[in-house]
């Protein structure tokens, strides 16, 4: 079949559309343009619709697409060529299929280690990372695009199987990017529309419902790590380090479990993430599935609520950066959607509330920030000193304390370290001079260093001018709270002695000394 537009004059091409239109609307007027046949038809508000629709399907097999317009009280069915295109084979799907299988097990291995508190990574836990999060995320995923294609097909449209993308983690979470439908022929109408825009989203979210809720209580039950647990590390991306956005629907679910769960599960994890792909996808913009329910519902007036959405996504980009990068996709996709191919007939009742659910579904899905790490943010405050007994046999002793204050959402450990930068001591002549070399390392061991932990914990450390607290005795401080470490230094000689103290958070690998600076403790 030739493609391109329509040939000028009245040929046997232009009769035989006319024919085939005459047998289901009688034409009374024919109109040619450049691109395309009009024929202006008499038409029954009450038979249009499956007249129309058996036109449509009558024309496509005939290699022709034709379009229903109602102007100045007149019906016209406009009649193109039907482009040339040249579909992908099945074998297409299977590979991208088994790609996504890999990259998505791959993943699942890297959050299973981090659930159950491990480092190195087990040929095993790819195995149970694909059971508990790849296997739930591509039943979700592929759901809702069967869910697509089963609606098209009940509309005589013709689609293609699922396509899967893979991404090899760590460079999307993930491991995949979700999954599409190839739609090979113009939508019909608006109802069909409607249901094949939202069908999808609405079959995965009602399998994300049911996998989130199992995964949470999984977590309830979830092996309990130490805050010191930093989680396998691959290529710079720690799985054991993540915050998940709580959308209203995250947090209705959350409500009906221990708000103090330590870690999601992997089955949970496929579950918002099928919650949040269902939201994305049914933002109001350009080809996406909301694309297609706003346009069935508001008309050409959809497109307003486009540029609204992609507004916001951009204002949004200043908070996670990855809404930027989804902005402009829409941008370059096209953000008006086309019209169905009979865009007169209005909706049932039954299909508003679909689409209301629908957007319900998104509202209620939909996070602002969906994954981001913590930060490690503390700060050191209300550094002080006092004396403390002295040791026997003279010399002196002070206590120094300083409080610490965990910035985090999240429980996080801290270790501590402490170390004599200067020691100034007396001579014989009654001056004073700072201490070095073997003088400075003679006095220093003499030194004492007892730590009082936040948690009640004692460190005791002798005959060295520093101290360091391991990472197997970190303090825990719960999120966005304060706690108070106490350190005792003595020596069993006078001198005037300049101490610094720091902390670090274990996973985060931040360091900081006492106060907005490296305060100085000065103690005689």
């Amino acid at each position: 079949m030739n493609s391109g537009p329509l040939p000028a004059g009245s040929g046997s091409e232009i009769e035989r559309l006319k024919s085939w239109v005459a047998a289901k609307f009688p034409v009374y007027e024919t109109r040619l343009t450049p691109q395309s046949l009009i024929l202006l038809v008499h038409a029954d508000p009450a038979t249009v619709e499956r007249q129309f629709d058996a036109l449509r399907q009558d024309l496509w097999e005939r290699f022709y697409i034709p379009q229903l317009r109602y102007e100045r009280g007149e019906y016209l069915i406009e009649i193109v060529r039907r482009p040339a295109r040249q579909p992908w084979g099945l074998l297409v799907n299977v590979v991208l299929l088994a790609a996504t299988i890999v990259s998505t097990v791959a993943a699942g291995g890297f959050l299973w280690v981090a659930y159950v508190g491990g480092s190195a990574l087990q040929p095993t836990d790819f195995v149970l990372g694909g059971l508990t999060f790849a296997l739930p995320l591509l039943l979700i995923l592929g759901v809702h695009e069967l869910a697509h294609y089963v609606m098209a097909r009940r509309h005589h449209v013709e689609a293609s199987l699922p396509f899967f993308i893979p991404v090899p983690p760590p460079f999307l979470l993930f491991g995949t990017f979700g999954a599409f439908i190839s739609l090979r022929e113009p939508i019909p109408d608006k109802k069909a529309l409607l249901d094949i825009g939202a069908s999808g989203p609405l079959a995965g979210f009602a399998l994300s419902i049911p996998i989130t809720l199992y995964g949470m209580v999984l977590s309830v039950h979830a092996p309990i790590l130490s805050v010191a647990n930093c989680g396998p590390s691959v290529f710079g991306i720690n799985y054991g380090n993540f915050l998940f956005g709580q959308s209203l629907l995250w947090e209705l679910i959350g409500a009906f479990f221990p708000a103090g769960l330590a870690h999601l599960s992997p089955v949970a994890l496929a579950g918002w993430v099928g919650i949040l792909v269902t939201a994305i996808n049914l933002l109001p913009a350009g080809q996406l599935d909301g694309g297609h329910v706003f346009r069935a519902l508001l008309g050409d007036r959809s497109r307003y609520v486009s540029y609204v959405a992609v507004g916001l996504l951009f204002l949004l980009g200043f908070f996670y950066s990855g809404w930027f990068l989804f902005a402009v996709l829409i941008l370059v996709l096209g953000m008006r959607h086309p019209p169905p191919l009979n865009d007169l007939t209005p909706l049932d009742w039954k299909r508003w509330a679909v689409g209301f659910l629908a957007i319900s579904v998104l509202i209620s899905g939909f996070v602002i920030i969906p994954i981001g790490t913590p930060t490690g943010g503390f700060t050191l405050q209300n550094p002080a000193s006092s004396p403390a007994p002295s040791p026997g046999g003279g010399g002196f002793a002070s206590n120094l304390s300083m409080t610490v204050s965990n910035l985090d959402e999240v429980d996080h450990g801290f270790v501590f370290n402490g170390s004599v930068v200067r020691v100034v001591a007396g001579t014989a002549n009654g001056t004073s001079q700072p201490l070095n070399g073997s003088a400075l390392q003679s006095y220093l061991a003499n030194s004492s260093w007892t730590v009082h932990l936040p948690d009640g914990n004692v460190s005791t450390t002798n005959g060295s001018g520093k101290f360091s607290i391991s990472s197997t005795e970190y303090a825990t401080i719960l999120s966005e709270t304060s706690a108070t470490v106490t350190v005792t230094y003595s020596n069993t000689l006078e001198a005037t002695v300049t101490i610094l103290l720091y902390a670090s958070e274990v996973c985060s690998g931040s360091f900081q000394g006492v106060g907005p600076l490296d305060q100085e403790f000065t103690v005689f």
